[in-house]
């Protein structure tokens, strides 16, 4: 397919056909290869990664309105369905007759131009029997679309399963979930109405919240740098980070560039504030990279004690070292994970081990996520949580801490394997453990991403 990549939309099609299940990553390739302008790169940004978390909700819609839902459409077709429904439904600024003729054309540019009447007709068809946006809670309805926490749509036929006959295919499907994902959700936060909470975050557009560095400056000071140089942000609830109004290229700000800020959730920054590291203490970082969380931990140390940082390869040691270089942190010393044995037993005052996993709880930022999710995945991840965790035990000293912590909210990723590791044997008592569920969709200054933490002590 010799496609020229200089239309977001293209370049949207091309990222969602990624089959080796990294859409993000294949994305940001094709911004840097691509001829694409800069000012369009943030819409083929936000189209691919709208489609991308909504993709279940979208493909539900577009078989309603297919006159054979059971047909396999060619190549890239399904993708460009999928583009133009997702700016129809979701984009206000783009309008429905531009959305369609686009996707036309896009039809004809991908060597499908004899499918452009079926395009046109889908399309057509969807946007004559939708509403216009309202605003309020959606309710809960085959006919439903939520747009947002505080807005929706409703078609004139339905598209999704009963909410009340068959609730694990509705919140599949209406909220763009996994079956299987959706069915665990209702048994372990049920009802419906709280499942569908976390659903409905799971395909909210994340906010851009940036950790305050307290060794360069505070939140005052970060929303007055910010806005020297045009960027709108509040603080957020926790008192510890801000909150940019309009999303923003990081790399760009200068507030950023000088390590006065850090991208970071609320729910990951809490995780370092729980493991309450001192300055002059002795601290070891499993699965450092990128090194957010190691440079929270050198801040609250006031730059002052030791931290090694381990990671499974060079690259990713390496972005440790930037991001310490860039705060101006001293302090750590980054180490392959391979070499960990040649560190003394039972030495260190803190071990904070923030594992790999399912990333359940931040499923709006990692669209990927969801459709990586399965029971044989999961059960491998836990499994190899319980080594890393076992692992990260042996290095704490008599009256040191262990912190494990992951972004999912599974309890065989969460409390499973923090209460295994307290049974396997007398040396760790647990004298804290949280999981926090994702929040605050409506309200980007209350936002946090789902996640869980557990504190030992070593005995």
């Amino acid at each position: 397919m010799n496609v020229i990549l200089t239309n977001p939309r293209d370049i949207a099609v091309s990222a969602l056909r990624d089959r080796a299940g990294n859409v993000s990553a294949h994305l940001d390739r094709l911004l840097d290869t691509s001829g694409i302008c800069d000012v369009d790169k943030p819409l083929a940004r936000e189209i691919t990664l709208g489609v991308l978390r909504r993709r279940a909700m979208l493909e539900a819609v577009l078989q309603s309105f297919l006159e054979r839902p059971d047909r396999r459409l060619p190549g890239s077709l399904n993708e460009i369905l999928h583009v133009a429904l997702y700016q129809i439904l979701f984009m206000d600024r783009v309008p429905d007759f531009a959305a369609v003729n686009e996707a036309v054309e896009q039809a004809s540019r991908h060597h499908h131009k004899r499918q452009g009447g079926l395009v046109n007709g889908v399309l057509r068809t969807v946007t004559r029997n939708v509403s216009a946006l309202q605003e309020g809670t959606p309710p809960f309805g085959a006919a439903v679309l939520a747009v947002s926490p505080g807005s929706y749509r409703v078609f004139e036929r339905p598209v999704f399963p009963d909410p009340q006959g068959d609730p694990g295919g509705y919140l599949a499907a209406a909220f763009s979930l996994p079956q299987l994902l959706a069915e665990r959700w209702l048994r372990s936060f049920g009802p419906l109405e709280k499942a569908a909470r976390l659903a409905a975050h799971s395909i909210a557009r994340p906010p851009m919240i940036l950790r305050v560095n307290r060794l360069k400056g505070d939140v005052d000071a970060a929303i007055a740098a910010l806005a020297s140089e045009g960027v709108e942000a509040v603080p957020h609830a926790n008192g510890l980070s801000v909150v940019l109004k309009r999303r923003r290229n990081v790399v760009d700000m200068k507030a950023f560039r000088d390590g006065l800020c850090q991208p970071q959730d609320p729910t990951a920054t809490a995780v370092v504030q729980t493991a309450a590291p001192r300055p002059g203490m002795k601290v070891l970082d499993f699965c450092a990279a990128p090194g957010t969380k190691t440079t929270h931990l050198a801040e609250l140390m006031d730059n002052r004690g030791e931290i090694t940082a381990l990671d499974v390869s060079p690259e990713k040691l390496g972005r440790i070292d930037d991001n310490c270089r860039r705060i101006g942190v001293t302090i750590v010393t980054t180490q392959l994970a391979a070499a960990a044995g040649s560190l003394d037993p039972q030495s260190f005052d803190l071990v904070l081990v923030d594992a790999p996993c399912s990333n359940t709880g931040v499923l709006s930022r990692r669209g990927e996520a969801r459709w990586r999710f399965d029971e044989r995945t999961l059960a491998k991840l836990a499994k190899d949580q319980k080594a890393l965790a076992a692992a990260g035990a042996g290095f704490v000293r008599r009256g040191g801490r262990l912190v494990y912590s992951t972004c999912s909210i599974e309890p065989e990723e969460c409390g499973e394997v923090a209460h295994w590791l307290e049974r396997r044997g007398e040396r760790l008592e647990m004298v804290h453990e949280k999981l926090t569920l994702p929040c605050g969709a409506d309200e980007p200054e209350k936002w946090c991403d789902g996640g869980y933490v557990a504190v030992f002590e070593a005995r």
